[in-house]
């Protein structure tokens, strides 16, 4: 490993470490206990280190949020990649993300923050989602051409659909009324009739 690898995967640990102090603080204590000092201080390092490599808070939150949105984004690849038929795999893609989203702290804290008012996490699940959404879309039909192909689909119909997928997800996340199984096989009767009637002449 050169010098320069060396330092890279050492910053990276570092902001891993940071990162994942926050999120530590954030679900024990709620968003608004997040201070650049009780970061440091649960890394060990100076409040200098912790602006040097994760900026402003609110950048803090955004890489939070994106981060969490990663590993989301595995568990749906994983189910889509094990399934041979598409609605199948949808279906198992929304109940894995759903069950995550349920014993999932982070976002338990976001959630409860609204009752508390301490709810600066939570437009970026809501009202300023728009980020998540375009890279959690983007990253589902990577995930579902590379398995399925187009799906006889064209002019974005398949972009179109996977979109509405990831919103009626991200929906469900927020005001669960339905149990993961139910709410992934509503949807997944959806997304099939979407995708016959799109095939259609």
């Amino acid at each position: 490993m050169t010098a320069v690898n060396f330092r890279d995967s050492v910053r990276t640990l570092l902001r891993d470490r940071l990162l994942d102090a926050a999120a530590s603080i954030t679900s024990a204590d709620g968003w608004g206990s997040v201070t650049m000092s009780k970061i440091a201080d649960e890394v060990g390092v100076s409040r200098q280190t912790v602006y040097n490599e994760l900026g402003s808070k609110p950048e803090i939150a955004q890489e939070l949020v994106m981060r969490e949105l990663g590993r989301f984004l595995e568990v749906v690849r994983e189910h889509i990649e094990a399934e041979t038929d598409v609605v199948e795999a949808i279906r198992g893609a929304c109940e894995g993300a759903l069950h995550m989203a349920e014993s999932n702290p982070l976002l338990k804290a976001v959630l409860d923050s609204v009752n508390g008012g301490d709810n600066d996490l939570l437009p970026l699940l809501t009202t300023e989602s728009q980020g998540l959404i375009d890279v959690a879309s983007t990253a589902v039909l990577s995930t579902i051409t590379q398995r399925f192909g187009d799906l006889g689909l064209g002019d974005g119909q398949l972009a179109a659909a996977v979109d509405a997928i990831v919103r009626l997800v991200l929906s469900h996340v927020m005001r669960p009324a339905r149990s993961p199984p139910d709410a992934a096989s509503e949807i997944a009767w959806i997304a099939g009739n979407v995708l016959r009637s799109a095939k259609r002449p």
